[in-house]
């Protein structure tokens, strides 16, 4: 496991640095408001997408049980079903798309709005299509614990129409050559991975036979699709519309910033998630929340962690990186960090909860979109870009913090109320503690200007550093966390013994 982890940060870690890099070049050659729009069509496709209603998350979950008793039969009938129904969705988001095309400009606060807009976005729908050519692959090959090989296609094929696009935004500064480029770059990933389903997995057939179980898990999985829809894709349009396209850009920069840190997370989740649904699988309920519970004390480590070095440190990788005017406030950074910490700490509960087959909790997905959209629209009216993400903070905590911890710590591990309350009033101790520990403590390393970016790689390495350190030695307070250190050292020096 420690090797798939490896290669997929590395994997990970270079398309995120040719990323940023696009990033520059295609405001440096094109502009932020056409960043903007981008951004824009990027999330309203995410709308559109609400068709897919869930269905990769709950076909993985489905082909654990065959794909490890090696009932090939089953499997097939579950492929079968993926590819009719993904052949079916992707008919439907083009029509959606067409039909969403006139009403465009409804979107855009913009000055004029030319009529290229509309090839750019019917360009954009077609590339979104053209994912469904090979998602049924990635969601077999992720299940059967192949996801390294998929992450490497990924990543290999991204990176190299990265670089050619970054050459034809400085040499041709054309958005249309650019979206083309995505359309070659999933046309590729769909060519790399049938060649290898036809090589390896010549078992597997098509049959006319559905697996029906998977309609009802879809359904469910439709609400929480649509939670997570409105949660993190609803910002860019909302600022779009209340606020500037320039500011959906400058907004779009720190999000990708943000991306970044939820792929480095998702790096490690994606690899141990099918283990950890095999964990689940065989194991009583009492030995999985033990297992929750010190995964779930790592990753509030990792979610302050990355929170609070982005609090310090964006601003001044932001300046390098585009320049000083697309620096947002302070307390526009705060916010965004508060959300940055919820993203990475929610990923185990998540986990676990799909692992166990627990999609039926569908008030969840719609509480939460409901107070979202209604404090980000209220807010957004009064305090511009901060009064949207603090509509997602609102909602962030009282569902995903609050309430969908209470159900699945019943759902998935016979545990009462109480616990809850034990357990997230622990952690809530341990955020406070280590806040006030490290404004005392890195207040003392905090400085005014970074004019270089060698400065800000050894300004960045002290403060992660001394944040880690402070942070470690307050979390040794939790229990959970002193026994994942017990059972590291004992694993180390056994291995250095058995050497």
């Amino acid at each position: 496991m420690k090797k798939e982890i490896i290669l997929n940060f590395i994997f990970t870690i270079l398309t995120s640095i040719v990323m940023f890099f696009q990033n520059k070049y295609f405001i440096e050659y094109m502009g932020i408001e056409t960043l903007g729009i981008m951004k824009l069509f990027s999330q309203l496709l995410q709308y559109l997408n609400i068709v897919e209603m869930g269905l990769g998350s709950a076909s993985t979950f489905s082909l654990y049980k065959p794909l490890a008793e090696k009932n090939y039969k089953q499997v097939s009938i579950i492929l079968s079903t993926i590819k009719s129904i993904y052949n079916k969705i992707a008919l439907l988001l083009f029509c959606l798309g067409i039909l969403l095309t006139p009403i465009l400009p409804f979107f855009m606060k913009i000055k004029s709005f030319d009529k290229i807009i509309y090839i750019y976005w019917i360009l954009y729908v077609l590339n979104t299509v053209s994912t469904y050519l090979f998602i049924k692959y990635v969601v077999l090959f992720t299940a059967n614990q192949e996801f390294i090989y998929v992450r490497f296609i990924q990543s290999l094929s991204k990176f190299i129409y990265q670089i050619l696009q970054i050459w034809l935004i400085i040499k041709y500064h054309s958005f249309l050559i650019f979206i083309i480029l995505l359309i070659l770059d999933n046309l590729t990933q769909y060519i790399l991975f049938k060649r290898y389903f036809n090589k390896k997995y010549s078992f597997i057939f098509s049959t006319k036979e559905r697996y029906k179980k998977l309609n009802n898990d879809i359904k469910n999985l439709f609400w929480h699709k649509i939670g997570t829809l409105i949660i993190y894709n609803t910002d860019l349009i909302l600022i779009s519309k209340l606020v500037s396209l320039k500011i959906v850009g400058i907004y779009a920069s720190y999000q990708l910033v943000i991306q970044m840190i939820t792929t480095i997370i998702n790096v490690i989740i994606n690899v141990i998630k099918p283990k950890i649904g095999k964990y689940i699988a065989i194991n009583s309920k009492e030995k999985i929340y033990k297992l929750f519970k010190k995964m779930n004390i790592i990753f509030l480590l990792i979610g302050m962690i990355f929170s609070y070095c982005s609090y310090i440190l964006i601003n001044y990788f932001i300046s390098l990186w585009i320049g000083k005017e697309y620096i947002l406030p302070i307390l526009t950074v705060q916010l965004i960090s508060i959300n940055i910490f919820i993203t990475c700490f929610r990923v185990i509960l998540d986990t676990f909860k799909d692992g166990s087959g627990f999609f039926d909790d569908i008030q969840c997905p719609i509480l939460e979109s409901i107070i979202n959209l209604v404090f980000s629209i209220i807010l957004g009216i009064k305090y511009g870009v901060n009064g949207i993400i603090m509509g997602t903070i609102i909602s962030n905590v009282s569902i995903i913090l609050i309430y969908k911890p209470i159900l699945t710590f019943k759902r998935c591990f016979n545990q009462e109320l109480k616990e809850y309350i034990k357990v997230y009033g622990n952690y809530l101790i341990l955020i406070i503690i280590s806040l006030l520990s490290l404004n005392k403590i890195i207040k003392i390393f905090i400085v005014d200007e970074i004019n270089s970016w060698l400065s800000w790689i050894l300004y960045s390495i002290k403060i992660s550093s001394f944040t880690s350190i402070v942070l470690s030695i307050v979390f040794l307070l939790s229990k959970e966390f002193r026994s994942i250190l017990k059972e590291i050292y004992y694993n180390f020096f056994k291995g250095v013994k058995n050497d």
